[in-house]
């Protein structure tokens, strides 16, 4: 086949497709704030939608929490359209392998070009649920936003083995954020005495991908600390076994709100909590003039919104949270 003969039918279809493009475009910035004209400008007759097919190929190749944010359209879709075989692409298939509404799950490697990526980046700044935002992609209107996750019960209940030597609460700690953004990380110095608070009263699980040499050492049975010792299937196992969550909001926070454990969610002003909260959780975020930046340079104001939250107003929201556990058993 020569260039010509492949560049012909390329040049002949790129209006079509600079007229998608442009109108998909249109469709996320109308999605940002109301999904029914999202969905509606994409298409015009609801029958054209995407979850009306027999088969659905679909991908999210973002971290933890982006996978998890897509369970719930995957699971609506699932209730519109039984029929519909599909396949879900991931880095992380442990995650959502064997749930229900998920025919198949296969690997980033394997994405047909076909494949429609489930995406909320041409939504931001937005002002709805991530989750929803992605369901427009395929056309469904998402109103239950609590993620579905997979756990081992063998890991869960060998975690709980171990939990129950422990001082209740069990407080699992997630220091970092992934390497999206330097501008979720609240300061290691309230971390530290946020820890030295909660030590007094709860036990204090840490998890993680990195250890920090400048990290203090506590030398008490009161504080577990398994940072880079879990895999993803323990790490769902450890988090579901807590019984209370405290980071900024990233993966842990949704794998904690697949299982309903509350949550005191570390958002400064990087984003709107309504982009990702959940019912039951306590946010903290800080309305400054430059929030919700979505800012993935270092902040210019040395990220004044996260060092305006102190370990204090943090703790008392896990006691408060903690409190209104206690008072439902």
């Amino acid at each position: 086949m020569t260039f010509a003969s492949k560049m012909i039918p390329w040049l002949l279809n790129l209006p079509g497709r600079l007229h998608q493009r442009t109108v998909g475009w249109i469709a996320c910035r109308a999605g940002a704030r109301y999904g029914e004209l999202g969905r509606r400008l994409r298409w015009p007759l609801d029958r054209w939608a995407p979850c009306h097919r027999r088969e659905l190929h679909l991908w999210r190749a973002g971290a933890l929490g982006d996978v998890l944010m897509c369970t719930p359209c995957l699971r609506l879709l699932k209730q519109v359209n039984p029929d519909c075989h599909l396949t879900f692409y991931t880095k992380y298939p442990s995650l959502v392998s064997g749930l229900p509404f998920i025919d198949s799950v296969k690997t980033m490697e394997e994405v047909p070009s076909s494949a429609i990526q489930l995406k909320y980046e041409w939504s931001i700044p937005p002002s709805r649920f991530l989750a929803q935002i992605m369901g427009d992609e395929i056309g469904v209107d998402v109103a239950e936003i609590r993620p579905s996750c997979v756990r081992n019960p063998a890991l869960y209940a060998g975690v709980l083995e171990k939990f129950q030597q422990l001082p209740k609460p069990w407080i699992v700690l997630a220091r970092r954020a992934g390497p999206w953004t330097p501008n979720k990380q609240w300061p290691l110095e309230y971390w530290e005495e946020l820890i030295e608070r909660l030590l007094s009263w709860s036990t204090v699980i840490e998890i993680g991908t990195e250890i920090d040499s400048q990290d203090h050492k506590y030398e008490t049975s009161r504080y577990w600390d398994l940072r880079e010792k879990l895999s993803l299937d323990e790490l769902v196992a450890t988090i579901s076994a807590a019984d209370l969550l405290v980071g900024p909001i990233s993966g842990p926070v949704h794998i904690a709100a697949a299982f309903s454990i509350p949550s005191v969610v570390i958002y400064g002003g990087y984003e709107r909590p309504c982009s990702t909260e959940y019912e039951g959780n306590i946010n903290c975020y800080t309305p400054l003039s430059c929030s919700p930046c979505w800012l993935r340079t270092p902040c210019p104001f040395d990220r004044l919104c996260l060092r305006k939250i102190q370990p204090i107003t943090v703790e008392k929201s896990l006691k408060s949270l903690w409190q209104q556990a206690s008072d439902k058993k």
